[in-house]
């Protein structure tokens, strides 16, 4: 009998060992600042913020070294709204491309002589885009839009996807055009193309 204490403490830690093993193995939430290498790897084919991120730099910096950026910096300063952006691709990321456009916001606040209209703070003009939503990217609707805003230049775009898939492989080639266009005329007087993909590879 003297083997039982010694069989029960072995059993004991056993147990205790295999849960600590099993504690282990289990996925875990983590944070940025637990994982600095977290925003490097992609988790979908959507975009997410490292896409966004690049996307925009490209986007902005073609924008604010243009010809109608630079015009607006030699005249009084001209009232702009930045405007949803069409999402044309087989993906949700409607609320991505809305963080995308709060960055053009911010941007074009600070670093352009332009004066901008936040179109989030017109509660019936938005409910109207979104009713109308495809009407909302007609050149002869921006003008009704624009005047309602106060605005003379509309910062919108779109962003397209060609989905393809062989067996278990799929590949999204994502296409984002950022435009200018003059409130008054339709005239677009900047437009920007921008891609990526992303791939799942087996």
């Amino acid at each position: 009998m003297k083997f039982l204490p010694r069989l029960t403490a072995l059993l004991i830690f056993l147990v205790v060992a295999s849960l600590i093993v099993t504690a282990c193995g289990r996925p875990k939430y983590v944070r940025d600042t637990d994982e600095p290498r977290l925003d490097e790897h992609t988790m979908s084919l959507r975009l997410d913020r490292v896409d966004l991120e690049r996307l925009y730099q490209e986007n902005i910096d073609a924008l604010l070294t243009s010809s109608v950026v630079r015009r607006w910096d030699r005249n009084a300063s001209p009232v702009v709204a930045v405007f949803p952006m069409r999402n044309e691709t087989s993906e949700h990321i409607g609320p991505q491309l809305n963080a995308l456009l709060s960055k053009f916001e911010t941007d074009l606040v600070n670093r352009t002589n332009a004066s901008v209209v936040s179109y989030e703070n017109q509660p019936e003009l938005l409910d109207e885009v979104r009713r109308q939503q495809s009407d909302a990217y007609d050149p002869h609707r921006l003008a009704t839009y624009g005047r309602q805003l106060g605005a003379q230049f509309f910062v919108t775009g779109k962003v397209y996807d060609v989905a393809e898939r062989v067996g278990d492989q799929r590949r999204v080639q994502y296409f984002m055009f950022i435009q200018v266009i003059e409130v008054e005329t339709g005239q677009i007087h900047f437009q920007n193309e921008s891609k990526l993909t992303k791939g799942l590879i087996r």
